[in-house]
């Protein structure tokens, strides 16, 4: 039995000891605003900074539950240039609030140099507070998995004029009705007398 302790506790010094070098050899770079209006759109780039060879790479980018109340991500570019490389090995979905980047490169040499990874494009809802969450991992060159630190970032979305805009605009159409009833009204009376 004290065997099959040791054994297992091995193991899980050596799980976290690749998790630890993985953090130091590989790194992910974003950069995204702190702060954006409501209406405004703005840009996430997603860059990896390595310092060992990698055979494949995916990262998952994503808000909480309520965020699509936030935010919505309305476009994501691929790096083309790995997209080549990966062939059919390459993967990107994008839905309203969560973006999702694959690869694997089987056929070339491994990735060893920092690279860009995505550029995303997003639209600003509502006002309020967000984190947005960015989960990567890394294959080494044996396929094994290299997981790197769950990493948030904070975007504050502040009021901006599309509030006055949009009152002004229910104020349109609410003249526009008001005239439009009025007007109807007027010309029932003049059938009718009244």
């Amino acid at each position: 039995m004290k065997k099959v302790f040791y054994i297992i506790t091995l193991f899980m010094a050596l799980l976290s000891t690749e998790m630890v070098l993985a953090s130091e050899d590989i790194n992910l770079n974003v950069d995204t605003p702190k702060e954006v209006q409501v209406g405004e759109n703005f840009t996430i780039d997603v860059n990896v900074n390595l310092n060992r060879n990698i055979s494949g790479f995916e990262c998952r980018i994503e808000t909480p539950i309520y965020g699509a109340k936030y935010i919505k991500f309305i476009n994501a570019t691929e790096n083309r240039e790995i997209k080549e490389k990966a062939g059919e090995f390459y993967m990107l979905n994008l839905k309203n609030n969560s973006v999702f980047v694959s690869f694997a490169i089987l056929f070339d040499e491994p990735l060893n140099s920092d690279f860009h990874l995505i550029t995303v494009k997003g639209k600003a809802l509502n006002e309020g507070n967000l984190s947005i969450r960015f989960i990567a991992v890394a294959s080494d060159e044996d396929g094994r998995a290299i997981y790197l630190p769950i990493t948030y970032y904070n975007l504050t979305i502040v009021g901006g004029n599309q509030d006055n805009d949009e009152k002004i605009d229910n104020k349109k159409e609410s003249n526009i009705f008001s005239k439009t009833l009025e007007a109807l009204l007027n010309f029932l009376r003049m059938i009718f007398g009244g």
